[in-house]
């Protein structure tokens, strides 16, 4: 999916809005849109950033083991 950034947009609240809370990994998305980290923590408008299905984590509950 492609995402055009409004003014004052931060990575993690369009992640968290598009995939979940929680439900993503932004090495993934930082990994599709080569640049993105240097333009800081608020994004400028208008940038386009693509969400790609490859960052939607895993619904499944990861095990826990208490002893091996």
């Amino acid at each position: 999916m492609l995402y055009v950034t409004g003014k004052g947009d931060v990575l993690d609240a369009i992640c968290a809005k598009h995939y979940g809370i929680g439900a993503f990994d932004l090495r993934d998305i930082y990994d599709a849109n080569i640049g993105l980290a240097a333009h800081g923590p608020v994004l400028p408008a208008g940038l386009q950033i693509t969400l790609p299905e490859a960052a939607l984590k895993s619904k499944e509950a990861p095990m826990i083991r208490l002893v091996d």
